[in-house]
């Protein structure tokens, strides 16, 4: 819920998201987040980010994405 995200900024969200994401293997386009992902040793990274389908994640993943992003939105 909303308490586990207070304190967060938007890039530490923004990370939270794309680290559900890189657990599908997907790929980023901002060089920076690639090589955040690349250095971890679980990540598995083939699917490129215009061909990333968000049907793959499953009800809980896609809710905390939504809450996340809500969280941003209030937060600035």
């Amino acid at each position: 819920d909303e308490s586990d995200l207070t304190g967060m900024s938007a890039d530490q969200v923004q990370m939270a998201i794309n680290e559900i994401y890189a657990r599908h293997h997907r790929k980023f386009v901002l060089q920076d987040v690639q090589a955040y992902f690349d250095s971890k040793s679980w990540y598995d990274g083939y699917v490129e980010a215009d061909e990333f389908d968000t049907r793959v994640m499953n009800q809980y993943e896609a809710a905390n994405i939504n809450l996340m992003v809500e969280y941003m939105e209030k937060i600035s």
